[in-house]
């Protein structure tokens, strides 16, 4: 019973979350032309470690007519996060806890200054120093997503949040493909 328990929360913390922002993240890429395999999930991420992989290579390189440092650069400032995180499954739950531990750190920050506008009023150098400086705390935390979520789940079924995470990440691809699909049927 326990492990039907630990199923069920895992699949409404875990595989929902990130089936949804998966989802939405991948179709908004494909949306903007970035890939061209909206239909094949293995060649799609095999894009997706392409682009990873050619955000590091110098502006005008080509791979064979795959993503290329040129899209990289046409990216959105919140395409541009993936990217960093390696994108694919590892980038796509880094980036996620990423947002998470930001958003929970920058809301407990205002809450402690007693709200938005008495946080706005004590904005100077050494906040946004002390905020810089969190933020890139949070960058490491999230590249280490394994150790921080570990830490997070109390039960003895490890393993089964992070098979429905994966779960969650390729229903969200598989999703977003089928929706790219079928817009691009209705269009033409």
């Amino acid at each position: 019973m326990d492990f039907l328990i630990d199923v069920f929360w895992a699949v409404l913390m875990v595989g929902v979350p990130i089936a949804l922002f998966t989802l939405a993240l991948v179709y908004w890429v494909l949306q903007r032309g970035h890939f061209s395999e909206a239909e094949n999930t293995r060649a799609l991420q095999r894009e997706i470690k392409i682009m990873s992989k050619n955000k590091k290579k110098k502006k005008g390189e080509k791979n064979g007519g795959e993503a290329s440092a040129e899209d990289i650069k046409e990216l959105h400032p919140l395409q541009k996060k993936w990217t960093k995180f390696g994108g694919g499954f590892y980038g796509i739950v880094a980036f996620f806890t990423y947002i998470v531990v930001e958003l929970g750190e920058i809301f407990s920050m205002i809450m402690n200054f007693g709200g938005l506008f008495d946080f706005l009023k004590q904005l100077n150098l050494d906040l946004l120093i002390r905020i810089f400086i969190d933020a890139l705390m949070n960058f490491v935390t999230a590249i280490t997503w394994p150790v921080y979520w570990m830490q997070r789940i109390e039960t003895s079924y490890t393993w089964v949040w992070f098979l429905v995470a994966y779960a969650g990440y390729w229903l969200g691809l598989k999703l977003a493909q089928m929706l790219v699909h079928r817009r691009s049927q209705v269009v033409t």
